[in-house]
């Protein structure tokens, strides 16, 4: 593992061990987001990947559209909320680990995810999660990506300082597609929502190895 990688650690889990119990009540305002993103989603019963999946609102909303997914994320106390949305009657399992190196052979997802992860680490470490989400989903399934757009107003980019972590201002100052040119993904929809304020990107997967 390099610094870069040996930071974002440490202050992943000083950022998220602060914020986890009260980040799903913050997730209120943004429960749109997540119904959007999960119908983005083709076809039915589809193997899902919920990359940077933290308290699991996303993954579930997935889950409840009837597919099979999985959650990863660094964080423990993040994952330990996640783990109280896990009912019978959905299809969902999260896990501990470093999407970094996600740890499933290459092509065995319909679609992978990664829903306002990716403001929240190092560029290098975005790019080669994105890299790594590439590698499992099958070629020719989806890439769905949600996060900020550039804040239309001065206020709101004031507001959302408040929460976010240190990698924030980076993110919006280079921008969604500037990720997006450096993995070679193309989007075949984008979508702002929430007053322009967030943006859903779903790109197709022309770059998968292995089972395709």
């Amino acid at each position: 593992m390099n610094s870069v990688e040996q930071n974002h650690h440490s202050y992943n889990a000083e950022f998220f061990g602060k914020w986890a119990p009260v980040y799903d009540v913050l997730g209120i305002f943004i429960a749109p987001l997540r119904t959007e993103a999960a119908s983005k989603v083709s076809g039915e019963n589809k193997r899902i990947l919920d990359v940077a999946c933290g308290t699991g609102a996303q993954t579930v909303a997935f889950a409840k559209k009837g597919h099979s997914v999985i959650g990863i994320d660094l964080s423990h106390d993040m994952l330990s909320h996640a783990q109280n949305k896990v009912t019978p009657d959905l299809d969902v399992k999260f896990i501990q680990g470093d999407a970094v190196k996600i740890g499933f052979p290459d092509g065995v997802f319909d679609a992978s995810s990664i829903s306002l992860g990716l403001h929240d680490m190092p560029e290098k470490v975005a790019i080669k999660i994105l890299n790594g989400m590439i590698r499992v989903t099958k070629k020719g399934g989806q890439i769905i990506i949600a996060d900020y757009n550039t804040p239309q107003n001065w206020l709101g980019h004031q507001f959302m300082k408040l929460w976010e972590s240190q990698y924030y201002q980076h993110f919006l100052q280079v921008g969604i597609d500037h990720y997006l040119d450096a993995v070679g993904l193309t989007p075949t929809s984008k979508d702002v929502i929430l007053l322009n304020n967030y943006q859903i990107i779903t790109c197709e997967n022309n770059k998968a190895r292995g089972n395709n």
